[in-house]
């Protein structure tokens, strides 16, 4: 009855062993990678005096599991003393490169009516995206927000929704 009890717990150890080990690598995989089956706002300004530039924009962003995303962009900006407003939204399709980097493809911006904004500007200042060769971006979790930038600094920090 002894050795009969023995493997039981022997069994059990084991198996509480590998189910460990199996949600120990998930949470490294979490960690490293950014959870994207998500979405979230962000509301974002910046100035630019060089460039007699500056916007205040409300921002969301949906991150599907199908490495799809969409990204809404809303609000006013101001180039060279004119005011013109931002209504507008691009669709793309994503890969994870390494770590917490994305290559952006296939990417197609949708303008609405009210959005008066020069593309260039836009293009310039803000977003730009060339259809050959994407557009790469970071984005990293912190609790229950996404920091979103491009390879080289961080730019908004995007509240998931909840």
């Amino acid at each position: 009855m002894k050795l009969k009890n023995k493997k039981t717990i022997s069994v059990l150890i084991a198996a509480f062993a590998v189910v460990s080990a199996v949600i120990w690598i998930a949470n490294i995989h979490k960690k490293e990678h950014p959870a994207l089956n998500n979405d979230c706002s962000a509301a974002f300004a910046m100035r630019d005096k060089a460039a007699h530039f500056t916007a205040r924009l409300n921002l969301y962003l949906n991150m599907r599991d199908d490495n799809s995303g969409y990204l809404d962009m809303t609000g006013t900006v101001n180039s060279n003393g004119i005011d013109y407003t931002t209504a507008r939204a691009w669709r793309f399709d994503y890969r994870l490169q390494s770590g917490n980097t994305l290559h952006l493809t296939e990417i197609a911006m949708d303008k609405r009516a009210a959005d008066n904004a020069p593309d260039d500007v836009i293009d310039k200042l803000i977003f730009s995206t060339d259809p050959n060769t994407g557009r790469y971006v970071k984005i990293a979790t912190l609790n229950n927000a996404w920091v979103i930038g491009n390879l080289y600094s961080p730019q908004f920090v995007c509240v998931i929704n909840a």
